[in-house]
Parts: C-alpha cells; structure tokens; sequence
C-alpha cells in the first residue's frame, strides 16, 4: 500500500475532511450555486432527528463548496463494508495497526465521534442518517494553521451513497461514491481568498475521492487478511466489546477459500499505484 495517498485518505475520511483545512483558509472562493438547492432532493431530512435538520439544510442550500466523487466499485462482501463504514472507531484501529498516524478519534456518545488529524484540525460530527445505501454525517470543522496566524471554522455535510450487487459467478460486489457539502462560518476568509483557488479546487476533488477509496481499500484489506483484521480488533480493549464481537462473527462468517493468514505491509512510496502493492 502506498503510505502518504493512504495517510491521507484516513485523516480525510475519520476527520471529516479535517486535512482540507489549510486550502479552505486561503482557497475557497466558489460561490454559491445561483439556483438554490432542495436540501430534502439530497438527503431525507424528515428522517434526521430535529436538532440536526436546520444545520443539515443549512449547509447544503448555502454551501460554499461541494464536490461529489466518482464512482467506485470493488470485490467487498456487503456486512464486511458496512461494518467498517458504521463503526470509524474500528476501521481505524485497523490502519493504526499497518502504520503510524497522527489521525485520533473518540466516540463521545452513540453515533458521535471527536478527533483531530495532528496538523491543526480538529472536529465533532455525528452520523445523522444511516441506513445500508445511504449514511449522512454532519461535522463541525476547527483549523489553526501551524503557525496560528489563520484559523477556520465550517461545517461538513458528507454523505456516502452504497449499492450492493454480485457477479455472474456470484462474488459480492459493492459500489459507492462519496459527495461533500462544505461551508465556511469563519467571518473574514473571502479576504484571504482568490490566489490558489484552482489548486485547491484540485485538492478537494483528490481528497473527497481518497476519502471513499480508504474504506473500499480497507474492505479489500479484511477480505484478504482476516486472520490479521480479527487479531488487531480483539486486541484493542478501547473498542466496544459487543462491536469487536459482532466483527470477529461476520470476519469469519464471511471468510473466503485462499484467504491470506498473514497480515499486509505498508510500502512507504508515493509513486505507487495504490491498487498495485498489497504484499504479505
């Protein structure tokens, strides 16, 4: 695996796009859509529970930014994905265990979380929405850039829209994009605004791409190893008890013929194709 596209592909997807931060402070530009959005055309707002409603609506109708991913479709058994989709806490433990990351997370209560990504972001989001096909988390963003002479505050609507299928000889598929409605509280910001906007719009549409690609490549990790994925979860005291149970029974339940009992390794090289150096 290639550790740096990786490295941030965690940090974007536990922090909640926490690693965008610095390029928001100085980049973000895009005004919004001049044809106003129907929030209840996105999400299904009669669902999210009513402190969350006028801040999910909020954000999407008057977004400063928003991107929507391509796409993506890999060799996933449905329980496996879900399960590292609903439980971040978890899914972490699993890359901090193939490498060192500063990324943090903390579950505060059910279905919230607090972390921060070691570079000066820091964020509380809550899962809203949940069901198989469609998860919508809503995240509060606080970024002091290294040397505090900016700072950001926004909030993020991000949502994960799953498909589920099988090929002809009856192997699980999954598919899924990942699509982000960003917008900036911060007073003052447009000032700092126009010298790197294409850059950053660049940076953004990688990072909401990398953010989907983590899950599916952590997916496609447990399927492989799921001696290792079992061992690493059973160890680590700080996850829910019943959550490290449920795992280890769907791991197993759902093992494939051949898989590896082995663990993966980290290839530290940024010029690696990410798809290309799985090794055991």
């Amino acid at each position: 695996m290639n550790r740096p596209v990786v490295r941030r592909a965690v940090a974007t997807w536990i922090i909640g796009l926490g690693t965008l931060a610095a390029g928001l402070v100085a980049a973000i530009a895009a005004p919004a859509s001049a044809r106003e959005l129907d929030p209840t055309q996105v999400v299904p707002l009669e669902q999210i529970a009513a402190e969350s409603r006028d801040s999910v609506t909020e954000v999407i109708r008057d977004n400063t930014f928003h991107r929507r991913g391509a796409p993506e479709a890999f060799a996933c058994n449905a329980r496996i994905y879900l399960a590292l989709l609903n439980e971040p806490a978890l899914t972490l433990a699993l890359w901090q265990d193939l490498s060192s990351s500063p990324v943090r997370l903390q579950q505060v209560g059910p279905n919230r979380y607090q972390g921060t990504d070691g570079a000066g972001a820091s964020a509380s989001w809550e899962f809203v929405y949940r069901s198989p096909r469609l998860h919508v988390l809503l995240g509060h963003l606080d970024y002091t850039s290294p040397r505090g002479n900016a700072h950001l505050q926004g909030r993020i609507v991000l949502i994960v829209h799953s498909g589920f299928y099988r090929e002809v000889n009856g192997e699980p598929w999954v598919q899924h994009d990942v699509e982000a409605y960003v917008k900036i509280d911060s007073k003052g910001w447009k000032a700092v605004a126009r010298t790197v906007r294409p850059l950053i719009e660049r940076l953004l549409e990688d990072q909401v791409r990398e953010a989907g690609w983590f899950v599916s490549l952590m997916g496609r990790l447990v399927l492989m190893y799921p001696n290792w994925a079992c061992q690493v979860v059973m160890q680590r005291p700080d996850l829910n008890p019943e959550v490290r149970q449920n795992f280890r029974d769907i791991v197993t339940q759902t093992r494939r013929p051949g898989a590896s009992s082995g663990r993966p390794v980290v290839v530290d090289n940024s010029t690696v194709n990410p798809d290309a150096t799985l090794r055991r």
